[in-house]
């Protein structure tokens, strides 16, 4: 397979703001191109973060926001994988877009949403619910306000079949088995919380599904929340390849693909010596 440049970014961005953060997002995706890129991950929920009033600070596929990706992708011939605060047929999503030189290549929506069954274990939503202050929490109860997509997904972007998952869906084993079904060359999984680099899932999945795994993250302020980062990717043998900060410092990081393939490299290895 051809080998290619990967960047991932950690951002700090602001809820509400959703043209700073766009500006600011196109800043360091022109970079990564710049620097040879040819994808680029940015993290989720970036043009808007959590806002009390979803559907007003979200934005359709088919905006001036996403169409300023699409004609980065288009001059330097790369993809982007944008964290968009959407809305879709009158509901707010929380969507993974895909853009490339031929412009919208694909959406995946965030399909088991915070809190999901799993984290919050005893006494269920109703219990957790009834604590829930918004103003306090960040606007981060997702199953009060946001639309679910339907599962977990592997969509072809240029050369690569990337496996989509978002932040939550990660606690559900369920969405893990999309890739156990359908092996993707590489799994992007994008989030909004505390340091990804600490989730002992990132190579442990990784690993047990063979497969090369992006995990970004913002840092700084969502609220009151202080994001560590931690982005980080890893090889289809666990291991890291390369990672960010995890002191919630704007930083990008860039890996070959074939570099995380370090499976691959043993087999041929193999083979050569035989």
């Amino acid at each position: 397979m051809k080998n290619f440049k990967l960047a991932a970014i950690q951002l700090d961005t602001i809820a509400c703001e959703v043209n700073y953060n766009v500006h600011k997002a196109m800043h360091w995706t022109r970079q990564a191109f710049e620097q040879g890129a040819d994808y680029v991950f940015l993290h989720e929920g970036l043009t808007a973060d959590y806002t009390p009033d979803p559907i007003r600070y979200g934005r359709s596929l088919q905006s001036a926001e996403v169409f300023g990706f699409i004609s980065l992708a288009k001059r330097y011939g790369g993809y982007v994988s944008l964290g968009l605060n959407e809305v879709y047929q009158g509901k707010a999503y929380i969507c993974m877009a895909w853009l490339g030189p031929e412009g919208i290549v694909g959406a995946y929506r965030k399909s088991y949403l915070w809190p999901n069954p799993i984290q919050l274990g005893e006494g269920g939503f109703e219990k957790w619910q009834a604590d829930y202050v918004p103003h306090e929490m960040g606007y981060r109860c997702e199953r009060c306000v946001l639309g679910a997509g339907e599962g977990t997904v592997v969509m072809d972007v240029g050369e690569l079949r990337i496996g989509c998952i978002i932040c939550a869906d990660g606690s559900q084993p369920e969405a893990w088995e999309t890739f156990e079904k359908d092996r993707p060359d590489l799994i992007f999984w994008q989030n909004n919380r505390g340091n990804v680099a600490k989730d002992e899932k990132v190579p442990h999945y990784a690993k047990k599904l063979k497969a090369p795994m992006i995990a970004n993250n913002r840092v700084g302020f969502s609220y009151h929340h202080f994001q560590s980062g931690g982005t980080i990717m890893v090889a289809d043998n666990g291991s890291t390849v390369a990672k960010a900060n995890e002191t919630g410092e704007e930083e990008m990081i860039f890996a070959n693909y074939l570099d995380l393939k370090k499976r691959s490299s043993k087999r041929n290895k193999s083979k050569a010596s035989v």
